[in-house]
């Protein structure tokens, strides 16, 4: 496995171990926490949009979505355009944990970035983008996400 991918791999494996433990109090685990973030900035998305812009499977997004609705912290309701579609909206149990994500996570990157200058900072983020935009188109030209 080339170096980058491995790498990656380990970031977003320990990076979803350290989440887990630190938002597990919260009754959320690593896999459903991209969904309360996304859900509280951009309510009433459908589960395909949510798909889509989390880059996952539908099947995975409607599994973590069921959970979700089943532990309180989101609805979903047909749309009133196209009823076959459902509307997911956070809860108040969803805005409550809200900060608590973005707490972890940015408590993540400070763990990471830790002895980093500003300006080694500022290239690791711009080589990451440029990496997840080539990802992003690869996965829009094969009619994913976008």
């Amino acid at each position: 496995m080339p170096a980058i991918t491995r790498e990656l791999n380990i970031l977003a494996r320990c990076g979803n171990q350290f989440r887990g433990e630190l938002l597990k109090m919260i009754n959320l685990t690593a896999a459903q926490a991209p969904y309360i973030l996304r859900i509280c900035a951009s309510p009433g998305l459908s589960q395909e949009e949510l798909a889509s812009g989390l880059h996952v499977n539908p099947s995975n997004a409607a599994r973590q979505l069921a959970a979700l609705e089943e532990q309180g912290f989101v609805t979903r309701s047909p749309r009133e355009t196209d009823r076959r579609q459902l509307a997911v909206y956070p809860t108040g149990k969803a805005r409550a944990a809200f900060p608590e994500v973005r707490r972890v996570n940015a408590q993540w990157h400070d763990y990471l970035t830790q002895g980093m200058s500003e300006q080694e900072k500022a290239l690791l983020e711009a080589l990451l983008e440029r990496m997840r935009q080539r990802a992003v188109a690869w996965d829009s030209q094969r009619g994913g996400s976008q």
